[in-house]
C-alpha cells in the first residue's frame, strides 16, 4: 500500500496517508489538506454558527487557520497553572536526584499504644 506524507494547512501537523484518503480530504475541504483534529474544529465552527448565521466551509477554514496560526494568547490562570506544574516538576527532580538516606541513620521504631481492656475482653484486664 502506497503512503504519502500530508501536511495540515492549518496547524502544520504531518500524517502519513494513502493518496486516496488525501484526495478525499482535499475534496471535502476545498482543495486544502487538513488533519483530523483540524477537520473536527472546522466542523465545530460550522455547527457553532448555527442555522441563523450559517457559514461556508471556506469561511470556517479561514477562521480556524487564523486561530491555529495566531500567537498563543495565554491567560494569567494558564500561566499560573504552568508555573505550578513547573514547580512540582522541579520538586520531583530534586527528590529523585537527592541521595538516599544514610544507612547509618537510626530508623525510629514505631510507637505501640496499648489500650486497657475491660471485663469480657480477651486479656481479662479491668478498665
Amino acid at each position: 500500500m502506497e503512503v504519502e506524507a500530508a501536511r495540515c494547512e492549518c496547524c502544520g501537523f504531518t500524517e502519513e496517508c494513502t493518496p486516496a484518503y488525501i484526495a478525499a480530504v482535499r475534496a471535502e475541504h476545498l482543495g486544502r489538506w487538513v488533519c483530523g483534529l483540524c477537520a473536527e474544529a472546522v466542523g465545530d465552527e460550522i455547527r457553532r454558527a448555527g442555522a441563523g448565521g450559517a457559514i461556508t466551509t471556506a469561511e470556517a477554514l479561514d477562521r480556524h487557520v487564523a486561530f491555529a496560526r495566531a500567537p498563543a494568547r495565554r491567560s494569567a490562570a494558564a500561566a499560573a497553572e504552568d508555573d505550578l506544574v513547573a514547580a512540582i516538576a522541579r520538586l520531583l527532580r530534586r527528590c529523585l536526584d537527592s541521595p538516599p538516606a544514610s544507612p547509618a541513620a537510626p530508623v525510629p521504631a514505631p510507637q505501640v499504644r496499648k489500650v486497657a481492656a475491660g471485663p469480657g475482653f480477651p486479656d481479662g484486664a479491668d478498665a
